[in-house]
């Protein structure tokens, strides 16, 4: 065997048995310009994790993006509401929580951290410097970035925007550890994340606390799956309890992962009630309005 082949060897079997560790099923349409995936795998120290996926065709017609709006003079800037509620008061397709928030974790009036634009409307300012100054921000013709809310960063050029923790993958490459606080813990996890070219948005949430089921992931590990399933740019949002992902289906709201927002789902066993009651009332969304899939 030549001496490269040699090295190389240890590496393509290594790569082979943690391929084999993760399962990930093709997009499936939903609405126009709007597919679903799943994924399954088991971490090295024996954690498995449940991945769910959405991927939105930024070119597709009727594509429109939509944020919580801002309470006007009422306390803090947004009124809370679980992310079924906020899908189904605006007829919306699919919807995911966003930003983090406070106070946490009652409903009621919240403030948010980092930038949230609804409607071309600021909700909440930017941050210039420091924790909630990663953004996904889009433009009302659906141009999307994954950027920082710098100084050289013009609030006036977008529709729609929402602020995450940190940039975790950028250039194709895993960039976690440089960019977040407490990324070792593997907790439940949202992101959203960029294709190459940004013609497709990612959603992607990974359950957690769901022991046997779904245990969490690490920022790295978030990383990963935003780069399995086609993201080349990924921010995490707000995690743990928050993580929701909601679609409609079939003309009603369907809770697609088991959120650890509340105790009902274990008691429950998993049942559409369950993952509704489990859901926290979360300061911020993030959601799509499509069309339906033309008839065959």
């Amino acid at each position: 065997m030549a001496a490269w082949l040699r090295l190389a060897a240890p590496l393509l079997a290594t790569v082979a048995a943690s391929a084999a560790d993760v399962s990930l099923s093709a997009w499936r349409p939903l609405h126009l310009g709007v597919e679903l995936a799943s994924g399954e795998a088991m971490t090295p120290d024996g954690r498995p994790q449940r991945a769910i996926a959405v991927r939105i065709d930024l070119r597709a017609p009727s594509i429109e993006f939509l944020t919580t709006e801002g309470n006007g003079d009422a306390g803090g800037e947004t009124d809370s509401e679980t992310a079924t509620d906020f899908l189904r008061r605006h007829g919306l397709q699919a919807a995911v929580n966003a930003n983090l928030f406070s106070p946490c974790c009652t409903p009621g009036e919240k403030d948010l951290s980092g930038l949230a634009i609804s409607r071309g409307e600021m909700v909440s300012p930017p941050v210039r410097l420091g924790p909630g100054d990663c953004v996904l921000a889009i433009t009302r013709d659906n141009r999307a970035v994954i950027t920082r809310s710098g100084a050289e960063f013009n609030v006036a050029d977008y529709w729609t925007a929402v602020a995450g923790t940190g940039i975790i993958v950028t250039g194709g490459r895993n960039v976690a550890a440089q960019n977040d606080t407490g990324g070792d813990k593997s907790h439940p996890r949202t992101a959203v994340g960029l294709d190459e070219g940004g013609r497709h948005l990612f959603f992607l949430v990974i359950d957690g606390r769901r022991r046997g089921r779904s245990e969490g992931a690490t920022l790295s590990e978030l990383a990963h799956w935003l780069l399995r399933i086609g993201a080349r740019e990924g921010l995490n949002l707000d995690g743990g309890g928050s993580t929701t992902l909601v679609l409609e289906e079939n003309g009603r709201p369907v809770v697609r992962n088991e959120p650890a927002g509340g105790g009902w789902l274990p008691l429950l066993g998993g049942t559409a009630l369950a993952r509704e009651a489990a859901q926290r009332s979360n300061g911020n969304h993030l959601g799509i309005r499509a069309r339906t899939l033309p008839s065959r």
